[in-house]
Formats: structure tokens, C-alpha cells, sequence
């Protein structure tokens, strides 16, 4: 992996959201809901862990590199930042811990090339099973709007939510995650009420004394 390029990536996503950040952490942590007065959408505060400067840093640095790597399909840089066990990729803001797909890093590598179809959990609504390959997961669930421009960034917190309920740091809690949020009407499929609005949740947790990704959870409006 080239360290140089990651750095030059991750410095420059960093200086893309470090405003989102600023604004988010003046939030206070206590707030449980809010309305977007423009969507309706709620905006949920989840309780911080109250990390320190450094660590906040590191880790929004990383979910930069790895929302990076994920737009630029940049898959090995991807895998050696997967937890050893892999990433547990949701569709959805609940995640499904024995239902949920887990790519092993060397899946991860492959995963382009690899026109498996893989079960990667319920649709919403239907209750049909999501069956793609990873092209047409990637398509439908991590590069459907543009979350390397997003509207809102959180730092341990959930911005967007629909009527799922997100049980990450029940399936998490020990982790730290960064939320990027694009708001309703930036999809492109014409007047839906804000109700196309997207996240990606990237989960870090400590792995033998590094911070590694474990799960990349999507979020978008449910019935």
C-alpha cells in the first residue's frame, strides 16, 4: 500500500469535513431528537464516548481514507484497513449481526472481480431477500448518492434516520464511528419529499492496538 498517496488523500478528506466536525461537536450530546424543518427528516443524537482530540482526529481521518478508497474503488487500500475478521456491511440502519454480510479482507481485494452473488440481508418493505454481487450492492447501498460531499458529518453521533431503529452501539460499543449524511434531493430521481436522503456509517474498533473497520452500515429512509 502506498502510505505517501494515503496520507495525501486522507489529509485532503480531513480538510473536507473538519468544518462538519466543528459544527457537529457543538451539538449538544444530550439531545435525543430534532426536525429538519426542510425534510422532516429526524436528526438523532447518539451518547458520546467523549474521545479524546487526538482520537477523534485519527478516526475521522481513517473513515476518510476508507470513504475514499470505497468511491475510488480502491479496494486494497479498503482490506488493509479491515478489521482481521473482516468489514459487516448493513443495508440498513439495524444491523442484522448473524443475517449481515462479513467480507474477509481477501474477499474485500476480490470483491470487484467476484460476480458471486452473496445474501446480504431484507429489503425494507418487501422483506425479499437482497441477492447481488458486490457491484450491485456497491451501486445500491455505498455509492447511491455522493457522501464524498456530504451535507453533514458525525462523530459518534446519527444525523440521518428514518423508521429503522440503529442499534450500532449496542453491536458496537466499544467502537467509534463517522457518519457521512447527504440530505433528500440529491439523487437525482426527481420530487420524493427529502425522502431520498442517504448515510454511511464507517465503525472502527480496537483491534490488537490498532483502529480497525469492522463495519460500513448504510442508512436511508424505511417504511
Amino acid at each position: 500500500m502506498d502510505k505517501s498517496r494515503n496520507w495525501r488523500i486522507g489529509a485532503t478528506s480531513f480538510l473536507v469535513t473538519a468544518a462538519f466536525l466543528a459544527e457537529c461537536s457543538a451539538v449538544p450530546v444530550q439531545a435525543a431528537a430534532a426536525m429538519d424543518s426542510v425534510t422532516n427528516e429526524r436528526i438523532v443524537s447518539s451518547v458520546s464516548s467523549n474521545p479524546s482530540a487526538a482520537l477523534k482526529k485519527k478516526i475521522t481521518r481513517e473513515a476518510n481514507l476508507a470513504l475514499r478508497a470505497l468511491k475510488d474503488r480502491d479496494f486494497e487500500t479498503l482490506a488493509d484497513m479491515a478489521a482481521p475478521s473482516g468489514i459487516r456491511f448493513s443495508p440498513y440502519a439495524y444491523v442484522g449481526v448473524g443475517a449481515d454480510l462479513v467480507l474477509t479482507p481477501q474477499q474485500i481485494r476480490e470483491a470487484w472481480e467476484n460476480r458471486k452473488p452473496y445474501i446480504w440481508g431484507l429489503y425494507d418493505g418487501s422483506g425479499e431477500v437482497i441477492r447481488l454481487d458486490f457491484r450491485g450492492y456497491y451501486d445500491r447501498f455505498l455509492n447511491n448518492l455522493p457522501y464524498t460531499a456530504p451535507d453533514g458529518v458525525g462523530y459518534n453521533r446519527i444525523i440521518g434516520s428514518g423508521n429503522t431503529v440503529s442499534n450500532l452501539k449496542e453491536v458496537y460499543p466499544d467502537a467509534q464511528f463517522v457518519e457521512f449524511y447527504v440530505k433528500g434531493g440529491r439523487s437525482g430521481i426527481g420530487n420524493v419529499g427529502g425522502m431520498d436522503w442517504g448515510s454511511l456509517r464507517f465503525v472502527f474498533e480496537q483491534k490488537q492496538g490498532e483502529w480497525k473497520l469492522s463495519g460500513i452500515i448504510s442508512d436511508q429512509w424505511t417504511i
